[in-house]
């Protein structure tokens, strides 16, 4: 410890430590942005001196920071400014209408209107809105509405013009505009275009807008416990970096950021002297992101693309972490790490929702780490069981048979897609339930079940090791990163119906308590 001074200390605590060796401790001594101890009470207030702030958690609970394993930053934090389209918010397309019509009101003619979050199968009509729909309440402003996935959006016949889309517009690579059968016309519903859409319309929004909004975000995270997050953009370029790296000197972010990078734009990272790794603890550039969908009716990109993709990106120094959610996708990515892997890397599979018991032993044999959402469960639970395959049920994100597979498994939000509030995830991983408190399938919790530890493990230490950074955080250990939370009760000791309610008091970053609420 530098100088012997302790800067920081908190005494009276039922900490988790994330550390196997030692899980439990009482007190906590923090110099700079270090942690330089972990001990009883006793043995900690021995390096206060005049100069330490001391705080008495009076036996709450403290943890590591959470690490957001899988969320989209910037996405988040437009969301914060767009319209509210969550079923909550609107149920039914004439209530999506009601939001649209009311937000014109308020905006110059000309002007967007973005909205986020609706969800077609929890809407009354059970379909996607479509550009007539839009056109009556909002014909004089563009109007872009993204699908809770982030994989959908509709566009109202003004933003399609602007975006010069009509029915002679041929499909993009990946993407799907959905046409009219009847005259060929785009109904305003496009699947995997929001790459395109930016590339043919740019910004929507001012950069001070941007700047705003992404400082709320840092809010939202704070009060969460949330101290660091990985951002999965798949289409993450020198210019998000860049953009980061300006909000991070002007000190508007306030948890650490490992940015991926798009598979498609390693080369101009590459150029620009970035590799994996680079930057510091506060901003940092991860693993290749690769995008596999079949929202075409086919995988895309193929097999051999994706193996050609895994491999270039492998030769440029990068590990990489492919998006898939369905059997087929899950599959395909499997075996291409196996036949590609690299001793040297630790590859991941992002989400990996539908994972049968054979596709988690293919898994397991690939050597990937698995960054997967059970936030999903809570939030979506109900229509899952409407709408998913009953075979598919007891297998939708499977952590508990990934870890007894001896997988390493980390949790994210998918945010914006769902709120990144960690604990109603860590409810629905431990007890297989959604939001209205009953089990996904079955009676009980099934054989996909964490116990707590292993929960809250996931969203903190296997976090970490997801991102390779796990010797600088994930836990609490002298020498890492001082990133916790202080929680109102102790998670593996209430209720499991508690878990969802389970309340952040004060988030430290670096040392620095960064949000207060006791």
């Amino acid at each position: 410890m530098p100088n012997g001074i302790a800067s920081l200390i908190l005494v009276n605590a039922d900490m988790l430590t994330m550390e196997s060796a030692h899980p439990k401790a009482e007190a906590i001594a923090i110099c700079g942005d270090r942690i330089a101890a972990v001990g009883s009470n006793e043995s900690i207030r021995l390096l206060a001196t005049g100069r330490t702030r001391l705080i008495d958690c009076q036996g709450l609970t403290l943890l590591p920071g959470f690490n957001d394993a899988h969320c989209h930053l910037p996405g988040l934090a437009r969301r914060l400014q767009d319209l509210n389209c969550s079923p909550q918010h609107a149920p039914s397309i004439a209530r999506l209408q009601d939001l649209v019509r009311a937000r014109a009101r308020t905006y110059a003619t000309g002007a967007w209107i973005r909205g986020f979050g609706y969800y077609d199968l929890q809407l009354a009509e059970r379909r996607h809105p479509n550009r007539h729909d839009l056109d009556i309440a909002s014909p004089d402003h563009p109007c872009w509405l993204e699908h809770r996935s982030g994989h959908a959006a509709v566009l109202n016949s003004r933003a399609l013009a602007l975006a010069d889309i009509d029915g002679e517009t041929p499909d993009p690579p990946g993407g799907v505009i959905e046409r009219d059968p009847a005259t060929g016309e785009p109904t305003g519903v496009l699947y995997e275009m929001q790459g395109f859409l930016r590339g043919r319309l740019g910004s929507t929004r001012s950069p001070e807008e941007f700047d705003e909004s992404m400082r709320a975000a840092g809010e939202l995270l704070r009060g969460y416990g949330i101290t660091s997050v990985q951002d999965a953009g798949h289409d993450n370029g020198v210019d998000r970096w860049g953009t980061l790296q300006r909000l991070r000197a002007d000190a508007a972010l306030s948890c650490r950021i490992t940015m991926f990078a798009g598979v498609e734009r390693l080369d101009e990272l590459v150029s620009s002297g970035l590799v994996f790794g680079s930057g510091d603890h506060w901003l940092r550039l991860g693993h290749a992101k690769i995008l596999l969908t079949l929202s075409s009716g086919s995988l895309h990109p193929s097999p051999t693309e994706l193996e050609a993709l895994v491999s270039e990106s492998h030769r440029t120094g990068f590990p990489v972490a492919i998006h898939c959610i369905e059997e087929a996708a899950i599959a395909v990515a499997a075996a291409t790490l196996s036949d590609n892997g690299h001793p040297d890397f630790f590859d991941r599979i992002e989400h990996c929702a539908e994972g049968a018991p054979g596709l988690v032993d293919a898994i397991g044999q690939c050597g990937a780490t698995v960054v997967t959402q059970p936030g999903f469960l809570y939030h979506s639970g109900a229509s899952y069981r409407v709408d998913v395959e009953e075979r598919l049920l007891p297998h939708l994100y499977p952590a508990g048979a990934l870890a007894r597979s001896g997988v390493t498994i980390a949790f994210g939000s998918d945010a914006p897609v769902i709120d990144p509030n960690p604990w109603p995830g860590i409810y629905s991983a431990v007890t297989r339930c959604a939001s209205d408190g009953r089990p996904l399938s079955g009676t009980g919790t099934g054989e996909q079940a964490l116990d707590v530890w292993q929960a809250l493990r996931a969203y903190t230490l296997g976090s970490a090791e997801a991102e390779g950074t796990s010797t600088v955080k994930g836990s609490l250990a002298a020498g890492k990163l001082a990133d916790f939370v202080l929680v109102d009760t102790d998670p593996l000791s209430i209720d499991y119906e508690a878990l969802p309610n389970v309340k952040p008091l004060m988030t430290v970053v670096g040392g620095t308590v960064v949000w207060d609420n006791r």
